[in-house]
């Protein structure tokens, strides 16, 4: 698929048509990654959303991997 870039305020940018955005469930708030490679860009569609978890949420995940994996981790610090 060729696409031609459309002038945003001063950047570029593309349109992503609605077929492939439903196809790949895109919306408003999905978040992307480019990355810059020797050939072109590589577009990566991120299926989590930045600020999704609650910082609770994080340090009760910590605590869980903690419980499960400290004594392997401290053998590994070794």
């Amino acid at each position: 698929m060729k696409k031609h870039l459309t002038s945003i305020g001063s950047s570029l940018g593309f349109i992503i048509d609605k077929p492939i955005a439903e196809l790949y469930q895109l919306d408003r708030d999905t978040i992307i990654e480019v990355i810059p490679k020797e050939d072109g860009l590589n577009i990566r569609f991120l299926k989590d959303k930045v600020g999704s978890a609650t910082d609770d949420e994080v340090i009760n995940s910590a605590k869980g991997i903690n419980k499960r994996y400290g004594k392997m981790m401290k053998n590994l610090a070794k």
